[in-house]
């Protein structure tokens, strides 16, 4: 007989009874479903990457606060609502500024 090292209940055999185990797998489960895609994934391609360097290199502070110097590019028109990679639709932000700004449009 083994005890459960999360309920310490006896069982016979594995390091979890069954309900902890089961309770377990739908834990995994639902952390499996929200997990956000990779950049890539979510159109941060080399496009992007291209016209991150030369927005950031154009202009140095953030076009939001003024007073930072711009870490990050801002899209305009967020991706997720159809907006693009292209130079026209990006900004030079710092990071506090393009993060709390989340997905909205300018």
């Amino acid at each position: 007989m083994s005890m459960c090292s999360r309920c310490k209940r006896l069982f016979p055999l594995g390091s979890r009874c069954v309900p902890c185990a089961k309770a377990r797998a739908k834990r995994n489960e639902q952390k499996r479903q929200h997990t956000r895609p990779s950049p890539w994934a979510r159109g941060y391609n080399t496009d992007y990457l291209k016209a991150r360097a030369a927005i950031l290199a154009a202009d140095p502070l953030c076009a939001l606060c003024y007073s930072r110097p711009a870490t990050t590019a801002d899209h305009i028109v967020p991706l997720s609502r159809g907006g693009t990679n292209d130079i026209e639709n990006l900004r030079p932000a710092c990071g506090p500024c393009n993060f709390s700004r989340g997905n909205r449009t300018a």
